[in-house]
């Protein structure tokens, strides 16, 4: 493979690659956990969280805080798992990005 080949493919494959980003950043990822939903956008954005009325106990409410944030931080895994992949499989080109 000459030179401008290799730019030609390394250009494509970062087209390719900003198209699928963006394709992650609008996306949204859901999580439901023991009553608790949450939305997260590829951002990094929480875009609504639903708490299911019979989890609220005021004698209790590290309960609620505790699965909120469990539920939260399974949304930002399930983001950061995209990005992963995106970037497993533009790194099996070989060229660097």
């Amino acid at each position: 493979m000459n030179m401008n080949e290799m730019l030609k493919k390394a250009k494509r494959l970062q087209a390719e690659m900003d198209a699928k980003e963006k394709e992650i950043q609008i996306k949204e990822f859901l999580v439901e956990k023991q009553g608790i939903s949450v939305v997260i956008s590829g951002l990094r954005k929480i875009k609504s969280i639903k708490i299911n009325e019979a989890l609220i106990d005021p004698d209790d409410p590290e309960l609620v805080q505790d699965l909120v944030m469990l539920a939260v931080n399974e949304a930002l895994e399930k983001v950061d798992e995209a990005y992963s992949e995106l970037e497993d499989q533009y790194s099996a080109s070989g060229l660097p990005f």
